[in-house]
């Protein structure tokens, strides 16, 4: 029981790690995006 446990909680932490990690990188390529828009806007 207490393996199992132990074993899910793992498993929680790295898909929450892995869903972290993807929202900082879709975050961090959304910023990229806007700022190439924004410097071919101003020009």
């Amino acid at each position: 029981m207490e393996h199992g446990a132990r074993l899910s909680t793992s498993r929680v932490m790295a898909i929450a790690f892995i869903f972290m990690s993807v929202l900082i990188v879709l975050s961090l390529s959304v910023n990229v995006i806007q700022g190439v828009n924004n410097y071919r806007h101003s020009e």
